[in-house]
């Protein structure tokens, strides 16, 4: 479903109800006036005047009744196509979270060939949803992306190996055949290899397609995949974790590398603090509200799959409690709250992504990213309750 946009608006009962108030302060304003000027039905003069007094008055209410306040419209893009892994920012559009925040957010779909840098340098998108290894590359680049929300606290990338393979750790890499997403989807799997003593070019590192078809062809030893979708794919097909497939994590090995942060321009964050605060609020709002129930987290996914009906609503389901459960890991578990992004995690993401040769030189991390707008979030919009 690429290409696709989906636009927020303002709920038919946000709008029934607004009328409903114009309405009825009209109608009020009417009878007083009525009641007035036949108080003294000899005096056809005062009924003239009062009959003014009554037109004047119910324009005067129609002007003093407050119209809505016009929304800002912004471009958020995502980190993939549609699919449950943006539930939230859906959910913040359906449930007109973001237009309480006073935003009309257009979604701009991710894919293989949506650059999210390229699209906020240009300014055709002012949010994106994006990995902070891609901030500090786009940094690299002269693209001043700075991360102002977490929404998973892992990545949740893995890689798939087959047990006949015997491969069991990072430590059997060196000389296999992996599967890897190039362009970023690789720094957090070849930074845990790393770690785990084998270096980046004693493995025969491929180019993967976004499915598990070569997987199943065994053209790889291992293939990468995500906790939300490929994994899910992989063991629709027949295959039993532990006896057919092993799944390998780079938090196995210690390495605790964040996923999905929003982000947007440094001078989006300088000249339109406002705008980026709603952004984050509006977003982490959404994800509460899917997380908090299991009624609320098919809604979530059913707002995926309306946006692109090809989609299956069981697999959306899982890939919505496989995001539920990456983003209250770890400081967020602590914490007790979603949201947070902390500088040892941005810290091991940019050693990760320094360590595999993606970067020239270690990146100023405390320049990466804000917490300031995850603070002033409602708490409630951040407590986890699942």
């Amino acid at each position: 479903m690429e290409g696709e946009r989906v636009r927020t608006y303002t709920p038919k009962a946000r709008r029934f109800a607004r009328a409903l108030v114009a309405v009825g302060i009209a109608g009020s304003m009417m009878l007083v006036a009525a009641c007035g000027g036949s108080s003294d039905s000899s005096d056809s003069g005062a009924m003239e005047d009062d009959s003014g007094a009554m037109e004047e008055t119910s324009e005067g209410g129609a002007a003093a009744e407050e119209a809505p306040a016009e929304l800002t419209k912004v471009k958020y893009v995502q980190p993939w196509v549609i699919q449950g892994e943006s539930a939230g920012q859906f959910a913040a559009v359906v449930q007109g979270f973001f237009a309480e925040e006073g935003l009309d957010v257009e979604i701009i779909p991710g894919g293989p060939d949506v650059r999210a840098g390229a699209l906020l340098a240009s300014g055709s998108a002012d949010f994106a949803v994006m990995n902070p290894s891609g901030v500090f590359t786009n940094r690299q680049e002269g693209i001043p992306i700075v991360g102002v929300g977490g929404i998973n606290q892992a990545d949740g990338l893995l890689i798939m190996c087959k047990t006949s393979t015997g491969i069991t750790g990072f430590k059997d890499l060196a000389g296999k055949k992996i599967g890897v997403w190039v362009g970023g989807g690789e720094s957090g799997i070849q930074a845990a290899t790393v770690k785990a003593g084998v270096a980046v070019d004693a493995v025969e590192w491929l180019p993967q397609k976004f499915s598990m078809e070569e997987f199943f062809n065994d053209a790889f030893d291992c293939a990468s995949a995500t906790e939300w979708n490929e994994k899910h794919v992989v063991y629709k097909e027949g295959y039993e974790a532990g006896k057919d497939v092993v799944e390998l994590r780079p938090s196995d090995d210690g390495l605790f590398l964040p996923g999905d942060s929003i982000v947007a321009l440094e001078s989006t964050v300088a000249e339109r603090p406002e705008i980026v605060q709603g952004l984050v609020t509006g977003t982490l709002r959404g994800w509460q509200w899917v997380c908090s129930s299991e009624e609320n987290r098919k809604a979530g996914a059913q707002y995926t799959v309306d946006a692109a009906p090809d989609l299956d609503l069981d697999l959306q389901i899982i890939q919505v409690n496989e995001m539920c459960n990456l983003m209250s890991l770890g400081p967020a578990a602590e914490a007790g709250q979603i949201g947070d992004m902390v500088q040892s995690s941005w810290q091991q993401s940019a050693d990760a992504t320094l360590a595999i040769g993606l970067l020239e030189g270690p990146p100023d991390v405390p320049a990466a990213f804000t917490d300031q707008f995850v603070a002033n979030v409602p708490a409630d919009y951040r407590k986890i309750t699942w």
